[in-house]
């Protein structure tokens, strides 16, 4: 790997990190400064059309714990990289139980020097 690539997967970790933490927090500034405007998550209990449909229900999600393991980047393009990584999550949407654990995928791209969420996708692992 060269030392480009290994860079630009800890500037994307270090994102993907502190994306979960702002989510973990409701904290809408943050994640307004971390997710594209035109933004899309696939989730099997909720959909959302956009980065502001989503954070209209941030108080929806109730999480006591998001543990991510396995957490890999994958550079797809100069600006573009997929984060993958499994979660295990404690907590309820809208008051009914989260899939747990899900593997995740995730869409990251730089825009003026900056990692930016773009798309998130959860899908259920099953019961362990």
């Amino acid at each position: 790997m060269s030392c480009h690539r290994a860079d630009t997967a800890e500037e994307v970790e270090r994102s993907a990190q502190a994306i979960q933490t702002a989510f973990n927090k409701d904290d809408v500034d943050s994640l307004k400064q971390l997710m594209t405007e035109d933004h899309m998550t696939t989730v099997t209990y909720a959909g959302f059309s956009s980065a502001a449909d989503q954070l209209k229900v941030l108080s929806d999600w109730k999480f006591s714990e998001y543990k991510i393991d396995e957490l890999k980047v994958k550079t797809l393009a100069k600006d573009v990289a997929l984060v993958s990584y499994q979660a295990t999550i404690k907590g309820t949407y809208q008051g009914k139980a989260v899939s747990s654990p899900v593997q995740v995928a995730q869409v990251w791209v730089r825009r003026d020097g900056k990692w930016l969420q773009a798309a998130y996708q959860e899908t259920p692992l099953g019961k362990k």
